[in-house]
């Protein structure tokens, strides 16, 4: 608005001026006899002092628009009426849940059933300790086929031995233990100890002899054969048999039996019924021990003499 009225003003403050340009020149020395000079430098004034005027109205109201411009408030304020608001929220949908489980970094083993821990793999081996059922012993290796380890002995640890894995179980992680190459098969020592233990009525008019043999050796014994002779009356037996039978402690009742012999046991045997009573008689009498069944493998022969 003010910039509509500053160009009226200018606008108005032109045409005075114009106005005063076309004021009417000296007039012509009229009848009166004028003097043409005084009569043009009167209007010359005059036009001097219009003009004056002219210049003095438009100076104020180009001052006066200047000032009123100057302290001018706007009279358009600009208020935004756009708001921005996200449409998006990100919502997380995983979370992370640690599922790992922390594994001993030593192995160790318990077994399910008594078992021996021998010098090397296999019964051919000494025996160097036992593993009770309960009891834990570090694993320090396996065999190449993983059938038995070889672990620190759990009532003495200073003992290095190998273990059958049949009953065993191992927690830990086994990923570096390393194979052990077993140490070489050991000769066998290949003994037994035999003695007369009892004379037995087994009905019948029938006797038996029962004999007691001890593995003394390293190799175990899987049959055995007896053959006795009555010296006095001639009678001869002989009886071969897979086993080791147990007979009750009066009589020819078998209870059990014993499949082999390893280093250690002590198992019996018997001879076949006699038809007479072989009391006060001397008798000679071979036991065979093998180390595979029917009688085969290794066998040992011992021969004792006695008197029932």
């Amino acid at each position: 608005m003010l910039w509509k009225k500053f160009i009226a003003i200018i606008s108005s403050l032109f045409l005075i001026l114009v106005s005063a340009c076309n004021l009417p020149g000296p007039a012509l020395v009229n009848a009166t006899q004028q003097d043409p000079t005084a009569a043009i430098q009167t209007q010359v004034a005059q036009i001097v002092a219009s003009t004056d005027a002219a210049q003095t109205a438009l100076a104020n109201a180009v001052a006066s628009t200047l000032a009123a411009m100057a302290t001018n408030t706007p009279e358009f304020t600009f208020t935004p009426s756009f708001t921005f608001t996200p449409s998006l929220t990100l919502t997380p949908s995983f979370t992370s849940t640690p599922t790992f489980t922390l594994t001993s970094e030593v192995p160790m083993v318990s077994v399910s059933v008594q078992t021996n821990c021998r010098s090397g793999p296999g019964k051919a081996f000494d025996i160097l300790g036992i593993m009770n059922v309960g009891q834990t012993a570090q694993v320090v290796g396996r065999s190449a086929a993983s059938d038995n380890w070889i672990i620190k002995l759990a009532s003495n640890p200073s003992i290095t031995c190998w273990l059958w894995g049949q009953y065993a179980t191992v927690v830990g992680n086994t990923a570096g233990l390393p194979i052990i190459t077993p140490p070489p098969t050991p000769t066998p020592a290949v003994s037994f100890q035999v003695a007369y233990s009892s004379i037995e009525d087994c009905g019948g008019g029938t006797y038996g002899i029962k004999f007691q043999i001890t593995n003394t050796g390293s190799l175990t014994w899987e049959s055995n054969q007896v053959g006795a002779t009555d010296n006095v009356t001639t009678e001869s037996h002989t009886f071969g048999r897979n086993d080791f039978p147990n007979y009750n402690e009066i009589g020819c009742a078998l209870i059990s039996a014993d499949s082999n012999l390893e280093a250690g046991e002590v198992g019996h045997t018997s001879t076949s019924a006699f038809g007479a009573n072989p009391a006060g008689h001397s008798f000679t009498a071979t036991i065979r021990v093998c180390s595979l069944d029917g009688l085969a493998g290794t066998c040992l022969d011992k021969t004792i003499n006695f008197t029932p």
